[in-house]
């Protein structure tokens, strides 16, 4: 260390590393960490700041690309303030807020711009926007994407808020043209609608007990991901413009994306917390406090899907924070098919590290 130099030394016994936690002393010289060492071999000097945890765990911070905020418009959902103030205490740095359940939506530049203003003097932690594609709005992007917008999402299906309506085919064809030749990248709800005879009499939401999470699942059968999956797949390989699936939950869309990779297509793909780790069997009658869209599903799916975390097909694990007031969870009637589906999860990442 240079003498004079601004140094400050974190100390932990859980110190997270790449394999492994142990107790370490980080070395922190002018706002950049110089070295981690084991405990005790650090020579002080009088300058130095030690900042001692004890058994707090001290980690990189986790950059979650996948956030509701909701603010403007539906801020009782959500705010920047509490968000990002979440966001700190489970350990995440960096979030990127989604487009959509906002109002106005951050579909067009002067949207973006209103978002930027609500969101001044808020943040507790650092806030990147996405921007949303929405029929109609092509022109919009490369405007916004000199903003400072790295990508844009899309629906294939209802995406649940009227102001947010789900693309076509000529919509997709068109932002993919629009996007060539760029390093922005197209993110996808990857559901659709299905006919009767592909989803297997699902898709619909019709029958079955509203309480019960099988009637909620069976509405969202895999083969809407998968049949969306397959749609991404074909025009990422056609216009080599970079896309993303958000929130994979169906481990039988695997397939499809290995092999779309191995084709070339530029795809990248995320899936959730709560996919890894809560099943469809232990969702109990009237819990819609569980329901997401796509749905959580059986534990031979969860299974498969950490074998392809752990294998490299899937890229990364993120939040999907989505929040609501309690009323629109329909808690007292239990009805799933009735109920908000998002799951409110930013301030549990720590958590899940220890």
């Amino acid at each position: 260390m240079e003498a004079g130099s601004q140094v400050t030394v974190i100390r932990s016994s859980r110190v997270v590393m790449d394999d492994a936690i142990i107790p370490a002393e980080i070395i922190i010289d002018r706002g950049q960490i110089a070295e981690i060492l084991p405990i005790g071999s650090t020579v002080l000097s009088q300058g130095e700041k030690v900042l001692d945890v004890g058994h707090l765990v001290v980690m990189p911070g986790i950059v979650d690309s996948h956030v509701h905020i909701n603010e403007p418009g539906r801020t009782a959902w959500e705010g920047f303030h509490s968000a990002t103030r979440a966001a700190a205490a489970g350990g995440i740095t960096t979030l990127v807020d989604m487009p959509l359940n906002c109002q106005p939506p951050t579909t067009t530049l002067a949207n973006l711009y209103t978002k930027l203003q609500a969101a001044r003097s808020q943040c507790h932690v650092d806030v990147a926007f996405w921007g949303g594609l929405i029929p109609g709005n092509t022109a919009e992007l490369k405007p916004m994407m000199k903003a400072g917008v790295p990508g844009f999402k899309c629906f294939l299906i209802d995406s649940g808020v009227e102001e947010f309506p789900s693309v076509g085919a000529q919509d997709v064809h068109s932002a993919m043209r629009e996007l060539q030749g760029t390093d922005c990248v197209l993110l996808f709800h990857a559901e659709e609608d299905v006919d009767a005879e592909k989803s297997g009499g699902g898709g619909g939401g019709g029958g079955g007990e509203p309480s019960q999470y099988s009637t909620f699942l069976a509405s969202h059968p895999d083969v809407m991901e998968v049949e969306a999956i397959r749609t991404v797949s074909e025009l990422c390989l056609q216009y080599k413009v970079r896309c993303h699936i958000v929130h994979l939950s169906t481990a039988q869309a695997l397939p499809i994306i290995r092999e779309a990779r191995q084709k070339g297509a530029p795809l990248t793909v995320e899936t959730t917390h709560h996919y890894l780790s809560l099943a469809a069997q232990h969702v109990p009658p009237g819990g819609t406090q569980y329901k997401c869209c796509p749905p959580i599903r059986s534990k031979c799916n969860q299974d498969q899907l950490w074998r392809a975390l752990q294998e490299g097909d899937i890229d990364l694990v993120i939040s999907d924070h989505s929040p609501c007031t309690a009323d629109l969870k329909h808690l007292e009637s239990g009805d799933f098919l009735q109920a908000w589906g998002g799951i409110s999860s930013l301030q549990l990442e720590q958590k899940r590290v220890e």
